[in-house]
């Protein structure tokens, strides 16, 4: 970010860095800096027109935004300072209280506006700041687009005091002591100011677009686990680098020992530093030191509700649901929901393609199928497993480790039960190479130990697969009731850790007899409306030898738009389709 800088009021019109501040510090003469910051534009418009007058380009609140206050005399000034104090206290407003030499300067955090870089910032800011009666005490026109404000430990040649920071108390003490303490510059603090937003000073405009730049850090991170910090990780942003280093240093601190956290620190300070931008060892080891110190030894944390927090948070993250500011959308946000998930470009499974049409399924899923006994539900999700190769977590209930192997081997290499035998007999092995992306479990848990399991693999599943719902342990005597629980689980599940789910769900004796449909899975009717998806598959058997001949999947419910019937037949233990209709 750019500031303007000035020797007196009359050699104005020297843009630098805006953290190169301290280079204009501890002056003997009347040194400004602009009160808002700019982008280059400024730098341009200047070479264009020589002066600012007219400037029409953004303009951005400073890390510190400046409240003027000043008097008649040093007195009368005083004592509209205290009033205003007791203001930004009422309101929780942290903030840094400077002698100006004449009156006072009140530093607050922009950590307290809620704002979007506009040209038009700060007629919002002064309508904000009247609203919330900030200019019963401070001056209303030292908020114009292009007003200079003093320079910390920079001489006021009219009083010959130095802009000064205050002790704590000094403010209410004499203000006598205050200028003599002004007459010499003073050392300045190196707390950051922090605090949660107070003032709205958001400007709707839809033709204006903030860009946001990111620096690839490589192989992206799992999209459901904290992506406001990778995003923070990997983005530079200019403009609230120290809010930002708060807020990782903080995550950080909770989680590794504090030489890990200072190396990572480290590394992102280099990576969002640069010569026209510098963010100093100095700066960083302060910001670290909070996250241990703050709060009287507590240390910092920052929730999923922390303005900076929430604007680098996605849909994705597996806290999103529980998020209170998720629990009422309006209609902005529901459309930048919207966009957020066609920007990630997630990749569906789709069922549909593995038969010429489409079917896809999304992560954050629940697929049941529902089918008769001995209709080859589970062999039917094998050979979806192993088309798709993803990585998988099977929970297996029913059949041994024999015979999903011996099924897993026929269908990946097409082999025969003989071929199968023979390769086995003769002591060979090395199959297991195509089934990296797969690990099974053949033990019966209950389903709220299903997401305790999922988080202890050493990889974590994009697929989920569960044979069956009805095997699941429960403490439930109720069998609708201990489907419903499974069910639940399950659901819950694929939104938290946005995975995809699919279960085998045996059907009730009713649709035994008349056919199966959305109320066919056996357990209470909620079993249905916790998928997102439902699909029958039924059993064709031969008239005369009562042989299952071909199946027929069919989808009975679908929260999306797609649908699909596809009669199935079997080639051994793989599953083919022989053809497809879509609705």
């Amino acid at each position: 970010m750019i500031r303007e800088f000035a020797f007196g009021l009359g050699r104005r019109h020297y843009f630098e860095d805006a953290s190169n501040m301290v280079k204009w510090m501890n002056l003997k003469s009347d040194t400004y800096m602009s009160l808002y910051e700019y982008d280059n534009d400024v730098k341009d418009y200047f070479a264009q027109n020589k002066k600012l007058s007219g400037y029409d380009g953004k303009i951005y609140i400073p890390e510190e935004f400046i409240l003027d206050v000043d008097g008649g005399t040093p007195e009368d000034a005083q004592q509209k300072a205290i009033g205003l104090k007791i203001m930004l206290h009422d309101l929780d407003i942290p903030f840094k209280v400077f002698f100006s030499g004449t009156g006072f300067h009140f530093h607050i955090s922009s950590s307290s506006f809620t704002y979007r870089p506009h040209k038009n910032l700060h007629f919002k800011m002064k309508e904000v700041l009247t609203k919330h009666g900030i200019f019963e005490y401070a001056d209303p026109a030292v908020t114009d687009k292009l007003r200079l404000i003093r320079v910390p430990n920079t001489k006021n040649s009219k009083s010959g005091c130095y802009k000064t920071e205050l002790r704590n108390g000094m403010l209410e003490g004499s203000i006598n002591e205050i200028i003599d303490y002004a007459l010499e510059p003073q050392s300045l603090s190196d707390d950051i100011l922090e605090g949660q937003p107070v003032f709205n000073i958001l400007i709707e405009d839809t033709d204006e677009a903030t860009e946001q730049i990111v620096v690839s850090q490589g192989r992206s991170p799992d999209p459901s686990l904290y992506p406001c910090i990778g995003g923070m990780l990997e983005s530079i942003p200019m403009g609230k680098r120290h809010h930002v280093a708060l807020r990782l240093s903080a995550w950080l601190r909770w989680l590794y020992p504090e030489d890990v956290v200072r190396y990572i620190m480290e590394g992102w300070r280099v990576q969002v530093s640069g010569n026209d931008s510098p963010f100093t060892k100095k700066e960083m080891d302060s910001i670290v030191r909070s996250a241990y110190e703050a709060h009287n030894g507590q240390g910092n944390k920052f929730g999923c509700n922390d303005p900076v927090m929430d604007e680098y948070c996605k849909n994705t993250c597996r806290l999103y649901r529980n998020k209170r500011s998720q629990t009422i959308m309006d209609a902005s946000e529901m459309e930048s929901n919207l966009i957020e998930f066609y920007k990630s470009d997630v990749t569906p499974l789709n069922i549909g393609k593995l038969y010429g049409g489409d079917f896809p399924v999304y992560p954050g899923e629940v697929v049941i199928l529902q089918a008769p006994p001995k209709s080859m539900k589970t062999m039917l999700l094998q050979n979806w497993m192993v088309a798709f190769k993803v990585p998988t977590y099977f929970l297996e209930m029913e059949m041994s480790p024999r015979q999903i192997w011996s099924r897993f081997v026929q269908i990946e290499n097409g082999w025969s039960d003989t071929e199968l035998k023979e390769h086995y007999k003769s002591f060979q092995n090395g199959q297991d190479k195509h089934f990296q992306w797969l690990m099974v479990n053949y033990s019966s848990i209950s389903a709220r130990d299903l997401e305790k399991t999922i988080l202890t693999l050493p990889v974590k599943p994009r697929l989920v697969v569960i044979d069956h719902m009805g095997l699941f342990q429960s403490n439930i005597k109720d069998p609708n009731m201990k489907v419903e629980e499974a069910s639940q689980a399950m659901m819950e599940l694929a939104v938290k850790h946005n995975l995809i789910v699919f279960a085998v769900s045996e059907i009730n004796k009713s649709a035994m007899r008349e056919g199966m449909g959305v109320s066919s899975t056996k357990g209470s009717f909620r079993t249905a409306y916790n998928a997102n998806k439902l699909l029958s598959l039924i059993p064709r058997r031969s008239i005369t030898t009562g042989e299952l001949e071909a199946l027929d999947l069919r989808c009975e419910a679908n929260r999306e738009r797609e649908n699909l019937t596809v009669r199935l037949t079997l080639d051994n233990v793989r599953i083919k389709h022989e053809s497809v209709g879509y609705v």
